[in-house]
Order: C-alpha cells, then sequence, then structure tokens
C-alpha cells in the first residue's frame, strides 16, 4: 500500500473513534441516578462528623473529687458547774446528863438525888438579853435528909449566864421527897447555844449534878 492512503486510513479511524466520544454529549444531558441508601449514608457520615467535630471543640472535662465528711460522733454536752452555796447554821450538840448515883430510886450514900425535870427543857431558844428562870425538880434519894441551912447549890461549870451563883435550898427535903431549885438567868448578848452545871453541895460534898443548855439566836 501506498503510503499516502495508509496516512488516510489512520486519519479515518482517528476520526470515527473521535466522533464515537464526542457524539453523547450533543444530545440531551444525562443526568445521574441517586441512590437514596447512598444518600442516607451521606447523612449520617455527614451528622457523625459535626458530632464529632463538636465534641473535639468542648473543653476537656476532668473529673474532681467530691470530699464527704465523715460526721462526727454525737458528745454529750457536759453541763457547765454551777456553784452552791451552802449555808450552815449552827446547832448544839445535844449534851447527855451524866448518870447520877440512885438514879434508880435510892442510893446507899448519905447525900444523893434524882433529876426528874427541868424547865425550860435543853435547846429552848431565847432572844440575847432574854431573863428567865432555871428550874429543877430534883428527888432526895440519899439516906439523910436534906436540912435547912445545911444544902445549898451553887454554880459548877460551863457558860456563867446565871445572875447569881449560889443559893441556900430554902426547905427541908426528907428521904422520898422532891425539891424544886431555881436558879435566875439572863441568856448572853452573842448568838449561840450555851451550857451550864450547877450542883447540889453539903458541906463539901457536892452530890447532885444539874445541867442546862439553851439557844441564843
Amino acid at each position: 500500500m501506498a503510503p499516502s492512503k495508509y496516512k488516510i486510513l489512520i486519519l479515518t479511524v482517528v476520526l470515527i473513534t473521535v466522533m464515537a466520544c464526542v457524539t453523547p454529549s450533543i444530545g440531551s444531558p444525562t443526568v445521574p441516578t441517586l441512590d437514596p441508601g447512598a444518600v442516607n449514608t451521606y447523612i449520617a457520615q455527614t451528622a457523625i462528623a459535626a458530632a464529632t467535630q463538636t465534641i473535639a471543640a468542648l473543653p476537656t472535662f476532668t473529673p474532681t473529687a467530691t470530699f464527704t465528711p465523715t460526721p462526727r460522733a454525737t458528745e454529750t454536752d457536759t453541763p457547765t458547774p454551777t456553784n452552791t452555796f451552802v449555808f450552815l447554821l449552827r446547832s448544839p450538840t445535844p449534851i447527855i446528863p451524866p448518870t447520877l448515883p440512885g438514879s434508880s430510886g435510892s442510893s446507899s450514900s448519905n447525900y444523893a438525888c434524882q433529876v426528874l425535870t427541868v424547865s425550860p427543857a435543853n435547846g429552848t431558844v431565847y432572844s440575847p438579853r432574854t431573863e428567865f428562870q432555871a428550874v429543877w425538880t430534883v428527888k432526895n434519894i440519899g439516906k439523910k435528909r436534906w436540912e435547912n441551912g445545911t444544902i445549898d447549890y451553887i454554880y459548877s461549870s460551863g457558860d456563867k449566864i446565871h445572875k447569881v451563883s449560889g443559893y441556900d435550898l430554902n426547905k427541908e427535903v426528907a428521904v422520898g421527897e422532891t425539891a424544886l431549885i431555881t436558879v435566875n438567868m439572863e441568856a448572853p448578848k452573842n448568838p449561840s447555844p450555851y451550857t451550864t452545871f450547877w450542883t447540889l453541895r453539903a458541906g463539901a460534898n457536892n452530890f447532885c449534878s444539874l445541867m442546862l443548855y439553851i439557844i441564843v439566836q
């Protein structure tokens, strides 16, 4: 084949090929067919990408430990001590009269007595400077009678609350009889209990102890 004919053949093939490629674009444009599943997939991917970007844009949150205080054991309130003032009043100590010889009602001694009563009663309260009489009732339980002028009664010991320190017995007292022993007294000016002792005396013999205590307020 001559070279000119060969060139013409090659050009013809190239032209046919080019026309075959260009021809479809000349007519109506071809609209691609959309797959609905592909659209949903695209939307979902877009949403996921947006959410991922939103989360990435948020600041990093580091959880902080919360301290819960442990409740303390309930404490019982201790009461505040209150000063208590106690006022002590002086009270007399009861004095028991001594046991007298022949207190059963008789004695082997020549001179003996039994004290039956005392007035005022022991522990009587008086105001300061109050005058009163102390009176003892005594019984002769000795072997001898108390003759007038030979028996007297005098202050023996204790507080001096009497006005006169001694008296003569003003009557005779036979064995078994009683007599009243009276002493004029006055309560002291200072508040306090007071105790005084007296005695009957025959010569140098003291044989009958008499006791009285009072309270001055």
